[in-house]
């Protein structure tokens, strides 16, 4: 939505069909699948992805999801402490110079950062889940009232939104697939910016952004990762793990294993089996 709001852009009154918190799942939260009415969900804490279309978007804490009707999605959140994402469905929606039940007038999806307007939005849908669920005096016109602000919140968002947020998730995906499909032969960031075409900086921005950590992390928990697979199937001698996941140095791969997991290398075969042979 470009240029500024109209001050009729509310054809007519909105209607809140559903709205609620999830605090507790991880994984899939839902399959995917496309509900007629327009959706918000806003992540108040964690990170996770969805997936809108054809495509996959990463999120974190302070996004929000502008979905259309219609719009087939479903959405996965990491498994990290205190993750939590509110939702509401809107119906009765027209909006000018719009078809009914859609939030965005030119894509079906939109995930916007909400940055210094986080905190603002999170209030107002914590306090229309609350108002819906009292029974006390003129409810039912506050949530109305208030259903109102968030879809207006929302669209300010959205008319603010640029193809920034779209490109930074294509860099940080290119990054990712990137990291995932050489991470053993990687022997430096320099060489993986001057691959990708990037700024370090910026990439070090949107892994940070994204992940919660540095790429240096990513890589060195992916390379634990592999460490583990040949702890746990095979025999192989700590060294040689060690050379096959990067670190031809056996004391500093040590270091690193117990760095991420706790554990020594050796440790981590030893505690696998006990728990595999049910002790």
């Amino acid at each position: 939505m470009s240029g500024s709001l109209k001050k009729n852009i509310l054809r007519q009154r909105p209607r809140l069909l559903y709205a609620g918190i999830n605090n507790t799942g991880a994984g899939w939260i839902n399959s995917k699948s496309s509900a007629e009415n327009a959706e918000l969900i806003f992540i108040s804490s964690g990170r996770g992805k969805i997936e809108a279309g054809d495509e996959t978007y990463p999120f974190g804490a302070g996004d929000l999801l502008v979905i259309n009707g219609g719009c087939a999605h479903r959405e996965y959140l990491e498994e990290t402490e205190g993750r939590e994402i509110i939702f509401a469905g809107i119906g009765n929606l027209r909006l000018y110079g719009q078809k009914p039940d859609t939030l965005l007038a030119d894509r079906e999806f939109c995930l916007v950062h909400t940055a210094e307007y986080s905190s603002a939005l999170k209030t107002y849908l914590s306090e229309l889940i609350a108002e819906t669920e009292n029974a006390q005096p003129l409810c039912e016109s506050v949530a109305e009232h208030l259903l109102k602000i968030v879809f207006l919140f929302a669209m300010r968002l959205v008319s603010f939104d640029s193809a920034d947020t779209f490109n930074e998730n294509l860099g940080y995906l290119a990054a990712k697939k990137y990291f995932d499909e050489h991470f053993l032969e990687i022997d430096s960031l320099d060489g993986v910016c001057k691959s990708l075409y990037i700024n370090k900086y910026y990439l070090s921005h949107l892994f940070t952004q994204k992940t919660g950590y540095p790429p240096v992390r990513y890589l060195i928990n992916k390379r634990i990762e592999h460490a583990c697979n040949y702890l746990e199937t095979t025999d192989m001698n700590v060294a040689d793990v060690g050379k096959l996941c990067g670190y031809s140095d056996p004391c500093y791969f040590s270091r690193m294993f117990k760095k991420v997991k706790g554990v020594t290398p050796l440790r981590y075969r030893y505690l696998f089996k006990l728990e595999k042979n049910g002790k």
